[in-house]
């Protein structure tokens, strides 16, 4: 099915524009900040993992100990990546009696020293998506040797074939020369037309699979793991015929890849069952998917927007930009199929943003808000008649200062806890609570100071800390919301 790629042509400074906004939001579109963020998680969930299983405790403690460059590797591979977020959900969940990724760490060491241990070492021939955009590789033959891979190339197999229903006969494909020459020159399209957002997205894929199989949905075009399968893009080898369809496919799972890391850090929905109607499908969608398929169409019309604004040297090196947009169907039966309407990425991202927008207050965290309005305001650099407006909070901060609470306040402990200086975060967890809580610089501040003083003490060293006027409205507003939330988390205790 084809539309229009672009309603109104864009100059390059438009897409300059939106190109960097989209990549430049500090929680959602910085993929350094995001990637810190993942690895601090990640080492911080290795530490409370040894906290609730003793056996494992001593392995999980030595790769959270692991720097930041040889602990990406582990964190991004697939089939770790998906043992880790099980275990996770066990904790949180409280049924976690023995780490999984823990015994795999106990029965095959990592060495810090050795460029082993993730699923990338079984693949001959050793193939690399593409050269200068992060370490992505191809998933090609798997040749296991010794126990360890063995177990590791019979697990990323069976999630492979999860993906589609667990059909027994879905096999990777090595790809051929053309396809793989196929998937880099849309690499290099997709960095060359959004040099920030594709760059970015493009860092969030360790692994890239060519297969043919059946979804749901029908013949697979291209899906990106989320949990089932960590890091991961699919695709049919079909969408490396040319480097725009290639482009279009790696922003679109990329996106998608990048999202869910970010995700990993903060959510942004109060009531994840709250469902939205979608009039092209027939089953109405949770507002989280809302907001992940606006996510993507807001990428999807940034990057027809630069297709249509290429230069001459693109169009030489990379060949004609498509004239017309691919949309998936509409499911037979509903209102769109029934009367011709959102066949557009243009049509259904206005309305998703009018679904978001219409969200009743408290509807959407603090950084559900912000995530909303960072899509907007890119929206409106590409594309007319975006709803106006935004998503209320709960409730109205109350005009007068809530004081803190008589008594000593003091940090709960033990604690596990990760910094993050660069971003001016710290994210902690009690011993008795599996929740990371991400604490921005000011409650930061004031929960390094609950050392058992009271609440007047606590303002004055924090005003003094903060170079702000003691006394003021100012320090006693900040103070009394730090210390509600930390209070509210289990992070902090008020003594008599």
């Amino acid at each position: 099915m084809s539309g229009t790629v672009v309603e109104n042509p864009m100059s390059h400074r438009a897409v300059d524009r939106a190109d960097t906004l989209l990549s430049a939001h500090r929680q959602f579109g910085d993929s350094t900040a995001i990637e810190l963020r993942n690895v601090a998680r990640y080492r911080l969930g290795l530490t409370m993992l040894a906290r609730r299983d003793e056996a494992s405790a001593p392995a999980l403690r030595a790769v959270a100990a692991l720097d930041d460059e040889r602990l990406r590797p582990l964190l991004f591979d697939p089939v770790l990546r998906n043992c880790f977020e099980d275990d996770m959900a066990r904790l949180e969940n409280d049924v976690l009696e023995h780490s999984a990724l823990g015994a795999h760490f106990t029965r095959h060491p990592v060495d810090p020293a050795s460029g082993g241990g993730t699923c990338e070492a079984l693949t001959h021939p050793m193939r690399r998506a593409w050269d200068a955009y992060g370490p992505a590789w191809i998933l090609t033959g798997l040749r296991p040797r010794g126990e360890s891979e063995e177990a590791l190339g019979k697990r990323l197999l069976e999630l492979y074939r999860n993906a589609f229903e667990g059909r027994e006969d879905a096999n990777p494909i090595d790809p051929d020369a053309p396809t793989r020459e196929g998937l880099r020159s849309g690499a290099d399209l997709l960095v060359a037309l959004m040099p920030h957002t594709g760059a970015s997205v493009l860092r969030h894929v360790a692994l890239v699979g060519f297969t043919r199989g059946e979804s749901a949905e029908g013949p697979l075009q291209s899906l990106s793991g989320g949990d089932p399968l960590p890091s991961a893009v699919l695709m049919a080898p079909e969408r490396c015929a040319t480097p725009w369809l290639a482009a279009e496919t790696l922003l679109h799972e990329g996106a998608h890849l990048k999202l869910f890391d970010a995700l990993r850090s903060g959510s942004v929905v109060e009531d994840p069952d709250r469902r939205v109607p979608i009039p092209w499908r027939i089953d109405s969608w949770r507002v989280v998917r809302v907001f992940v398929a606006l996510h993507f169409y807001v990428h999807m019309l940034v990057f027809q927007a630069a297709s249509a604004a290429a230069d001459d040297t693109l169009r030489e090196r990379f060949g004609a930009p498509p004239t017309a947009e691919d949309v998936d169907e509409p499911s037979p039966g509903t209102p769109a199929a029934l009367e011709g309407t959102y066949r557009t990425s243009a049509e259904r991202a206005r309305y998703l943003a009018g679904c978001a927008l219409a969200l009743p207050p408290g509807a959407l965290t603090d950084n559900g808000r912000r995530f909303l309005g960072w899509l907007l305001d890119t929206l409106r650099l590409v594309l007319d008649d975006v709803p106006e407006g935004s998503v209320a909070p709960a409730t109205v901060p109350d005009a007068t200062v809530a004081d803190v609470p008589a008594g000593s306040l003091t940090r709960v402990e033990p604690v596990d806890a990760c910094a993050l200086p660069e971003l001016g975060q710290l994210v902690v967890a009690t011993a008795h609570s599996a929740k990371l809580h991400w604490l921005n610089r000011r409650s930061w501040a004031i929960y390094a100071l609950c050392d058992g003083r009271d609440g007047a003490s606590l303002r004055a060293a924090y005003a003094e800390l903060a170079k702000l006027p003691a006394g003021s409205d100012t320090v006693a507003e900040q103070v009394a919301r730090s210390v509600e939330g930390l209070a509210a988390a289990g992070l902090i205790t008020v003594g008599a």
